[in-house]
């Protein structure tokens, strides 16, 4: 089930719980930071099908926060309380962090963080503040997937505030971003069958091998280093960075990836038409809300 978050994060936790399953909880740096092969990955991941849908911040976006944000605002204050939930932050290349499908990408790979916590108004507020804003625990809305199901206030300010957003289509945009994770998921899975891929994963866990390191997943190399790890000098790490650069490995992972993500969606063309005409109703809205 997902927890309560604050208004303006809304809809986009149902996207980021299911894209998380793919990776190991860490984030590769924007396009701008680090050296130049992180500069490379950052290109190459922002070229998969799934990452406009998914992963990149956009103008767009920050209106339909921004918009559900305020609207949220509007509502608590109609109901007697004062909400004041963190700002959304416009969208630039410090925000274009992508998932680490392949592992470790570059020495500047950052760590996952905790779940940012409540907000300043949303620490030790009354039940009458949260009945407000997220409404009766009993009365909530449910979307299922395949592998996930995820639960949502059907009623209080924020439910009302994506109501303007989306009107009766609340249900149908989470179903949607639903799938859509899922849909990456699967595409990532099935990857793991490719024959260009299964070649380049030889090739770099041979060189793993000759460097002493015996492992056949650098994801689950990635994910069995501590989370302090230095990676750009942890000898395990160094290797396996090596190894990435000396086979090309991850400009043939991305290529690859990419190849399967878009037979995905060339194979679900409804999922994604729907995703974009709720985006383009929920950004016409916004646009009305923000003047």
């Amino acid at each position: 089930m997902v927890t309560r978050k604050t208004a303006a994060l809304a809809t986009a936790v149902v996207v980021v719980a299911c894209a998380a399953w793919v990776y190991a909880g860490r984030s590769g740096p924007a396009a701008t930071a680090g050296p130049q092969q992180a500069t490379d990955t950052a290109e190459l991941s922002a070229r998969l099908p799934f990452y406009p849908v998914l992963h990149a911040p956009s103008e767009r976006q920050w209106r339909i926060a921004e918009a559900e944000r305020r609207l949220a605002i509007r509502c608590m204050a109609a109901h007697g309380h004062r909400y004041t939930p963190a700002e959304i932050p416009r969208p630039g290349t410090a925000d274009a962090d992508h998932p680490l499908p392949f592992g470790l990408e570059s020495p500047t790979t950052a760590t996952a963080t905790a779940s940012p916590g409540p907000t300043a108004s949303e620490q030790r507020e009354s039940k009458a503040f949260l009945a407000a804003l997220y409404g009766p625990d009993d009365r909530r809305i449910s979307a299922r997937g395949r592998t996930i199901k995820v639960s949502w206030p059907a009623e209080g300010c924020q439910a009302e505030a994506e109501k303007r957003l989306l009107g009766s289509e609340r249900l149908r945009w989470l179903r949607t971003t639903i799938r859509l994770g899922e849909g990456e998921q699967q595409a990532r899975k099935d990857l793991d069958r490719d024959p260009a891929f299964r070649a380049a994963d030889v090739r770099w866990a041979r060189c793993m091998r000759a460097a002493g390191v015996e492992t056949d997943d650098p994801v689950n190399l990635l994910d069995s280093l501590p989370r302090d790890t230095d990676f750009a000098t942890n000898p395990v790490a160094k290797a396996d960075l090596r190894c990435k650069s000396d086979t090309g490995y991850l400009r043939t992972a991305y290529a690859r990836l990419a190849v399967v993500q878009r037979a995905w969606l060339d194979a679900h063309p409804a999922t994604l038409a729907t995703w974009r005409s709720l985006m383009q109703r929920q950004d016409g809205v916004a646009r009305d809300v923000l003047g």
